[in-house]
């Protein structure tokens, strides 16, 4: 039996309605007096109901070409002369902007994708995301012209403002979500994430870290030579590169990747003892499983300990999830006595089915432990 969770916050409406419209509508407006600013918003307010929220973003940039010259420069120019004041340089995190401002930069992917535009659109872009990121537009310019586009992305990442820096970095992530796949040579992404990752806005080194763990997913090798390289230059502070270490091998870690637990200082082998466990054998529908133990460490060490639950899909596989339960230095003899509680509550990104489900204690990922227990109705 399945069980699903029911939808509540509407992020398209939030992003893309009358007022977030109208802003960018009056923006363009002041730039081109002849912008028919209340027709463009009543024709996007009109259509929302009907389309989700990337289909929003695509109705705003096509219907934009029936409100701005046939000219694709005079166009661009308008668009540029209409963004907002950039976002705040001083800042080095979370400063997204306004979503609504993505829709001059799409504008561009749309139709500044060729030779003799190249150079123009690209320009554009770098303006375009210090106010909202162009992440999503550079992708179909990486597609169609990789060479022209690199030598631009190589030129950012040197840029004073960390807006452009952090696009230089997230504008070639192998899977960023949303966006088209462009498949560039895993070696020449890593060659553009060496120039940032001893930057120092936090907003870039989380992309660089993101990117990585792109990778990972398909060269594993490569990101561990890359960190450790990393590691041996000591540009970065040694905390930061230490959480970008993490963050990068984030996957790898789920998976209990050997060379990324090594990496990261985590014993093959852990030193450990532990008392008898005691699990539920039963867990209701809107309760908990529950997992307590007493894990003794027999050496100063770092350990990483998780459960991992196999939750029953429709078709009678399983899918594994990884909970934390501690991840930190221990010293010899300290005991730790776990108390893992896991709820079995519907939620709109997983459905609960009934029947037997499987949980497993993991340290250093070496499996210690493992249960089955039923999940009822």
């Amino acid at each position: 039996m399945a069980i699903k969770a029911d939808k509540g916050f509407s992020l398209k409406d939030d992003l893309f309605n009358k007022q977030t419209v109208q802003e960018l509508a009056a923006g363009i407006e002041r730039a081109y007096p002849d912008f028919k600013r209340q027709q463009y918003t009543n024709e996007a307010v009109k259509a929302f109901g009907n389309l989700e929220l990337k289909e929003r973003i695509d109705f705003l940039v096509h219907n934009l070409s029936n409100h701005l010259p046939a000219d694709y420069p005079k166009a661009l120019k308008i668009l540029q002369s209409a963004l907002p004041p950039k976002l705040d340089p001083t800042k080095t995190d979370n400063d997204f902007g306004k979503f609504i401002w993505i829709v001059p930069g799409q504008f561009a992917a749309e139709h500044g994708v060729t030779q003799k535009h190249l150079q123009r659109s690209l320009k554009f872009l770098r303006e375009a995301t210090m106010r909202f990121s162009s992440e999503l537009a550079i992708r179909p310019f990486l597609k169609a012209f990789p060479d022209e586009t690199m030598t631009h992305v190589h030129s950012w990442a040197a840029d004073k403002n960390y807006h452009v820096r952090r696009l230089a970095s997230e504008g070639i992530r192998p899977l960023l979500p949303w966006a088209m796949r462009v498949q560039l040579p895993a070696q020449q992404v890593v060659d553009v994430l060496s120039l940032l990752h001893a930057d120092p806005a936090r907003f870039v080194t989380r992309s660089v870290a993101n990117t990585l763990n792109d990778i990972s997913k398909s060269n594993p090798e490569l990101v561990i030579a890359t960190l450790r390289d990393w590691q041996k230059q000591k540009q970065q502070q040694p905390k930061e590169l230490a959480w970008m270490t993490k963050h990068a091998a984030r996957t790898l870690l789920k998976q209990d990747h050997p060379p990324a637990l090594s990496l990261l200082g985590y014993a093959a082998k852990p030193k450990i003892s532990f008392a008898k466990s005691t699990a539920t054998k039963s867990v209701a529908v809107g309760e908990s499983f529950r997992w307590q133990t007493q894990l003794v460490s027999e050496q100063q060490q770092q350990l990483k300990i998780n459960m991992k639950i196999e939750f029953l899909k429709n078709n009678g596989s399983y899918g594994t999830r990884v909970f934390a339960v501690e991840d930190r230095t221990f010293n010899k003899g300290e005991i730790l006595n776990i108390d893992k509680r896991q709820p079995f509550k519907p939620l709109t990104t997983r459905t609960l089915y009934t029947g037997k489900h499987y949980a497993e204690l993991v340290v250093n990922g070496v499996s210690i432990d493992r249960r089955e227990f039923e999940v009822t109705n």
